[in-house]
């Protein structure tokens, strides 16, 4: 190639890379050795907001403020003389107008034909980018700390096709340290490691619900893995992360929760056990003062009738006006055993031990009939059922508590009463056509009939239901189980 080719070649060379120069939409100068400025592109000028007549030939820290310059200059100088530039960085700087901005460098050395060394630097303005980074690394930390802070345990897993239950992709510190797995055995591990094998089929069931609803919360017990068991309430989400279907489970300790449950409940059984002996010595001492008074009293009157009616005879025809006070004497000392066998009749009737809770039910039935002219059908097993005597008892004592609030309260004409056993219960049913109960009388503490009615039933396990329909009536329900008395118990 002769000299004219080879300068019109160069001098092509140099008009692209003017072009280049120009067009780049990065900023970029040149350097010396001792940190001028030899030249500089039109988007430096425009990324520092200066004119090349301000940049050309000066240190190229003039674009910073004046406490930055003289360190990045000797900087530069520094790393010049020890062949060490930093070919690629980012840094913050404070520009000579005051606005902070975050820059990328990346420098390269050009050595010239008389063998000094300029630097080539390529600038961009990355202020947004890394104002991106910073709030997204605080907002990383954030949640960081809200993640390993929290006072529950946290679970992450990612479902996939070939595991029923994923892998955990994380957990907090709170997880580790109450179920005693480092992290890094926890990434290792499947969410039903941790489950109680004896829980593992309600696990099962929750995970099916929440592919459906996206949302559950229910109880569970985990196993550590020094295999101490802890109840824990679960709030499960499902989500999409990665374009995976990503669990994120919040398990929060409710081991004081459970305790103060078990306690209520042995409070609540110790409490109706002692309601249960309480009415058990109740209607003890009503069937003994029954008893009582049948007896004692009613032979007192008897013999006072018998005696009476003996001295009655003895009296002459024209002694009239005696003998008519002697038999006003013995028509109350009749009225007075009349009354003798009602009161026993209401502390303890004693069909009930003698013939049953069916016939006590007739007998109920009619005299509340002749009380209170409400007119009443039964519909009554062909056999009588024979139960423990305190659930004969309850539930006689149930039936009596109703029919006093429809006489009370119903303005009722007709009640109907059905009595049936089925399976392993009995069932009592007493309806009235009555004014109806309203959910507001039935939930008021005052209503203690109810309300006694209702834990009759349920010291054997049962229930009662009420319901009241306005202008229609009311309906009581009585469920309770028993064991039918085997004969030669």
């Amino acid at each position: 190639m002769n000299d004219f080719l080879l300068k019109e070649e160069l001098s092509n060379i140099d008009l692209l890379f003017g072009q280049l120069w120009e067009i780049s939409v990065d900023g970029m100068r040149l350097t010396d050795e001792d940190g001028r400025i030899l030249l500089v592109n039109d988007s430096f000028c425009k990324i520092f907001q200066m004119e090349k007549d301000q940049l050309i030939g000066k240190p190229f820290s003039t674009v910073y403020a004046k406490p930055e310059q003289e360190a990045a200059l000797k900087a530069y100088q520094r790393d010049i003389q020890r062949d060490e530039i930093k070919t690629l960085f980012e840094r913050e700087n404070t520009l000579w107008n005051g606005r902070r901005a975050w820059f990328e460098f990346s420098n390269s050395f050009l050595t010239l034909p008389d063998g000094n060394k300029i630097t080539l630097s390529i600038v961009k303005e990355i202020s947004k980018r890394k104002k991106s980074e910073i709030e997204l690394r605080e907002s990383e930390q954030k949640f960081k700390m809200l993640f390993n802070n929290i006072n529950d345990a946290v679970f992450v897993t990612q479902l996939s096709k070939d595991k029923s239950y994923g892998d955990f992709i994380e957990v907090n510190e709170v997880a580790c340290r109450r179920l005693g797995y480092t992290k890094e055995e926890f990434l290792m591990l499947s969410p039903s490691a941790i489950v109680w094998q004896k829980c593992i089929d309600d696990f099962n069931l929750f995970n099916e619900r929440l592919l459906k609803e996206e949302h559950v919360i229910y109880d569970l017990v985990h196993r550590a893995k020094d295999k101490k068991l802890i109840p824990v309430e679960v709030n499960s989400h499902l989500f999409l992360y990665n374009d995976k279907l990503t669990v994120l489970s919040i398990a929060r300790d409710i081991t004081e929760r459970k305790q103060a449950e078990e306690k209520l409940k042995r409070s609540s059984k110790l409490l109706r056990e002692l309601a249960t002996h309480l009415q058990s010595i109740r209607e003890e001492e009503r069937t003994m003062i029954s008893q009582e008074i049948h007896d004692e009293l009613g032979q007192v009157l008897t013999a006072l009738k018998i005696q009476v009616s003996l001295l009655a005879n003895k009296l002459n025809k024209n002694q009239g006006p005696l003998k008519q006070k002697i038999n006003s004497l013995a028509d109350m000392i009749d009225s007075s055993v009349e009354s003798v066998q009602k009161i026993s009749s209401k502390l303890r009737p004693g069909i009930l031990d003698e013939l049953g809770l069916i016939a006590a039910i007739e007998w109920q039935t009619e005299e509340f009939e002749k009380l209170t002219n409400i007119k009443c059908s039964l519909v009554l097993p062909k056999d009588e059922v024979k139960l423990e005597r305190d659930k004969t008892t309850a539930i006689f004592r149930i039936f009596q508590e109703a029919l006093t609030n429809i006489a009370r309260h119903s303005e009722a004409t007709k009640v109907a009463v059905s009595l049936l056993n089925h399976q392993s219960n009995i069932y009592l049913e007493i309806q009235d056509n009555g004014r109806g109960i309203t959910q507001e009388q039935i939930k008021d503490f005052k209503s203690l009939g109810i309300h006694g009615m209702v834990e009759r039933a349920m010291v054997f396990g049962g229930q009662v239901s009420i319901e009241g329909f306005a202008g229609s009536g009311t309906i009581v329900k009585v469920e309770i189980p028993f064991d039918e008395i085997k004969n030669g118990r």
